[in-house]
């Protein structure tokens, strides 16, 4: 039997054996359930959990007061009512009856008062949703939101580390924590994301057909963070270092990633407070280099803190505060860029929302203020030139910048209450308005090309550029209704204006969706819609004319000059897309990168443990800002490298995915997505981040670097005997493309013509936890990576002029670590 069936046999065989048991109750306890004003609560339903399985279920009566039995002396309590947040509670202590106060819930769901919910009342959206608790514990123990998306179909990590949302680039997409926009205004880049501790919901929306949502073209990533509970709590994960072991010898530390999340009440019932902090010292290595000179570090800490204040049963005031500086070392580390040649860098990352949540006219009155800064200080290791060649680059990193972006930003919505009129409609109007500004200076070293002899075939020299100062306003307005027309259909009609001033333009963006329950016994659910959405052009892109001009001089074979040099200008382009909901004055800059975004989606439930998902959906980009080199004009020697809006892209994505449900601690996700990316290839993302590539070739239109036609994913929780979990992953997908080069690094054939070989990797972690006494308890945990050891190169020989060309290397083997997590 091979390593992949003996696995899978035991992932199979633990699920079923994970089925819960019956019990007897045996010990009664009394639950008053509360507002924050102190009021009985009726018709809570209050569930009572023993080792993850519901022991007992009832309804709190007019007194708000309920008994339940459990078959343990220590239980889980969790209250759940529409309008209100949940709320759950451990309890050792069975001779005291139990308060349990609710607060309001934050979401507009809290003035639904529809009797009866229906499939079709979550609206023609389709997102994917990921709770925190169950993604932390997988094997790679994700320690940020970035570092959980992967998890999602449709998102996925390329071999340089960065993300790609439905085939595009991360600054295609937006992110916003509890509503306030948190991407970086300079590269429109997340940055470095909540910790996955403060996290209470992770959703991912690939086409979200309602206006509420804009400033992206590809896909937008919310969270809502984690509100401090009734009881003080405190889990510390990770407290002890991992060591680099060689030859049975330690080496030195490998990564130390403590992270302490609190929460509790300061004030009972009214005044909450939730902590969430990591310490992260890594050093990740890179298979395609020599040990000790393998070693990419990072260094920094993360720190989300969270106040929350029921003003009243009808107001709820929170506010956070997110600090994450970050220290790199050796950044971009790989065979090609070995230590030398690669940049450090100091990036800071500073966040401050207050939002309001008003019950007000029975409505909904929700208000979000948010100010975020970011700074990024990159720098190479010396003076030298960058010497790029067939076999691998040599000198120091080209470039050096300083940076620092600021956004100030507010978000008022207002959800009327339902409106009966030829069924229910749920009215919700909104704003948006924010200011943004970036200050910076780029600097740049000489670039060598060396051919396969060492002779130089091209220099890149840079000179002049200066300070530069950028500011941007950004308005919009929106207007949704969410109509449900009869129990098993609804619409979601809205529509979206956007305006930005760097780029003088208003947008405007119309959404329909549609939500249907043909079959009600069967429970089957179509959703779909169409909608077009705008991207916010970052400020980068303006910035651009004031960095650095190019002078290149080419050689011929015997090294004496071939004409030249030929002087390189920055400049901005006219946008050459014209769009029917786009109004805007013609001029250099006014671009407004623009997609238009269709899907259709088919949910089943097959059994009560089993439910089936297939949508499909088509992405049409178009206005994307894409970089162009203009030849020299022969008479002048002078030619462009030039920002145009007439960048395209399509993505096409087909998805099934089934969720398999055998109680909370028994879940298996499951999905299948075959997808197709194709575009312009110069996206401006390249050029205009923090690390930038240090060669700008001719924009081609192929295969986005994005492009998986094939991905299944497979990750859940199993509960096993005696205690244990098992948390497997297993992920088999396409190769990513590459693109092969000449000793001129120009393009050999076709760009992004190749790919990787096909990735497999199975991966799992089992844990088990062990109570000290009634306040603490260990949890223990073996991981594994890449179980069957499959050939997953991390490199590739892409050169014509390298005597390997075309050779894969740098695996990454099979591996174990062992985990220690306390929990208070």
């Amino acid at each position: 039997m091979t390593w992949p069936t003996r696995c899978w046999s035991f992932v199979l065989f633990s699920a079923l054996i994970a089925l819960a048991s019956p019990a007897v109750a045996q010990h009664q306890l009394s639950i008053q359930v509360l507002d924050s004003d102190g009021h009985a609560i009726p018709g809570a339903r209050v569930a009572l959990s023993v080792d993850g399985h519901e022991a007992a279920a009832a309804m709190s009566d007019d007194k708000g007061e309920v008994t339940v039995a459990s078959p343990l002396p220590h239980c889980q309590i969790s209250v759940a009512k529409e309008g209100f947040e949940t709320v759950r509670r451990d309890v050792d202590n069975f001779s005291e009856p139990v308060r349990m106060m609710l607060a309001p819930a934050a979401q507009h769901q809290s003035i639904k008062v529809t009797a009866e919910t229906s499939p079709v009342d979550s609206g023609s959206s389709a997102p994917t949703e990921l709770a925190a608790d169950k993604v932390k514990e997988l094997p790679s123990r994700p320690a940020t939101v970035a570092d959980a998306l992967p998890m999602i179909p449709g998102v996925a990590r390329k071999p340089d580390g960065n993300l790609e949302l439905s085939g595009s680039p991360e600054h295609r997409s937006s992110l916003i924590v509890n509503s306030a926009d948190v991407t970086d205004p300079a590269t429109g880049q997340f940055g470095l994301t909540v910790p996955i501790d403060s996290v209470q919901t992770l959703t991912v929306y690939q086409t979200p057909f309602v206006a509420e949502y804009g400033r992206f073209t590809a896909g937008l990533v919310s969270v809502e963070t984690r509100r401090g509970g009734d009881a003080w709590k405190w889990d510390l994960n990770d407290p002890f270092p991992d060591f680099i072991i060689r030859s049975y010898h330690m080496r030195g530390i490998r990564d130390a990633t403590p992270r302490l999340n609190a929460e509790g009440p300061i004030v009972k019932g009214k005044l909450f407070f939730s902590e969430g902090l990591e310490y992260d010292m890594r050093k990740v290595q890179v298979h395609t280099l020599p040990f000790p000179f393998d070693q990419r570090k990072s260094e920094g800490f993360n720190s989300f803190a969270q106040l929350d204040w029921i003003k009243s049963s009808k107001q709820l005031i929170t506010a956070t505060v997110h600090v994450a500086p970050q220290r790199l070392a050796y950044n971009g580390l790989d065979f090609y860029n070995p230590e030398p040649v690669t940049p450090d860098a100091s990036l800071r990352n500073f966040t401050a929302t207050i939002g309001d949540k008003w019950n007000l006219a029975s409505g909904l009155f929700d208000n979000t203020i948010s100010v975020t800064r970011f700074g990024a200080n990159v720098w190479p290791m010396g003076p030298n030139d960058m010497l790029l060649t067939p076999t691998g680059n040599q000198g120091n990193y080209f470039e050096q910048q300083r940076r620092y972006s600021t956004r100030a930003g507010w978000s008022p919505t207002f959800t009327f209450k339902p409106l009966k009129r030829w069924g229910s409609h749920e009215w919700k109007i909104g704003a948006y308005g924010a200011y943004s500004s970036e200050i910076g200076q780029i600097f740049e070293h000489p670039i060598d090309i060396l051919n396969g002899a060492g002779l130089m075939t091209q220099q890149v020299s840079f000179f002049g550029g200066r300070e530069f100062r950028m500011d941007d306003t950004e308005f919009a307005l929106f207007a949704q209704d969410h109509w449900t027309a009869t129990k098993h259909l609804a619409f979601d009609l809205g529509v979206r204006t956007e305006s930005q001033a760097v780029s003088d333009s208003v947008r405007v963006a119309p959404r329909a969706g549609i939500a249907w329950n043909p079959f009600s016994k069967l429970g089957t659910t179509i959703r779909g819609g169409f909608g077009v959405f705008y991207d916010r052009v970052p400020l980068n892109v303006y910035a651009f004319s004031h960095y650095p001009k190019q002078s290149i001089q080419n050689f011929l074979p015997d090294g004496e000059p071939d004409g030249g040099p030929f002087i390189y200008a920055n400049t901005i382009g006219v946008a050459d897309v014209h769009s029917f909901w786009v109004f805007k004055h013609p001029g250099a800059g006014d671009f407004s990168p623009q997609s238009g975004t269709a899907s259709l989606q088919i949910e089943q439930p097959l059994t009560r443990y089993l439910q089936l998902r297939a949508s499909y959906m088509v992405n049409r980009s178009a206005g994307l800002v894409v970089m162009n080199k203009v030849a020299p004009d022969p008479a002048t020697m002078i030619g462009n490298y030039e920002l145009t809006g007439d960048g395209r892209s399509h993505y096409r994505q087909l998805a099934v995915t089934a969720k398999i449900r055998a109680g909370e601690s028994r879940e298996l996700f499951v999905s299948y997505v075959s997808s197709r990316a194709r575009g312009d290839l110069n996206d401006f993302g390249s050029y205009l981040s923090s690390f930038p590539i240090p060669i700008i070739r001719s924009n081609f239109s192929g295969v986005l670097p994005g492009d998986l036609p094939n991905r299944f994913l497979m990750w859940g929780a199993v509960k096993l005997p005696d205690g244990f979990r098992i948390m497997p992953v297993v992920e088999l997908r396409s190769g990513f493309p590459y693109s092969s080069f000449d000793a001129a690094q120009n393009y050999a054939g076709i760009p992004n013509g190749q790919r990787y070989p096909a990735f497999f990797s199975l991966d799992s972690r089992i844990s088990k936890d062990i109570k000290v006494n009634n306040k603490y308890s260990v949890r223990l945990s073996l991981s594994d990576f890449n179980l069957t050891n499959h050939f997953n190169p991390e490199a590739v020989r892409n050169n014509a002029g390298d005597s390997a060309f075309g050779l894969f290397f740098g695996q990454r083997g099979r591996r174990f670590t062992a985990d220690l997590d306390i929990l208070f």
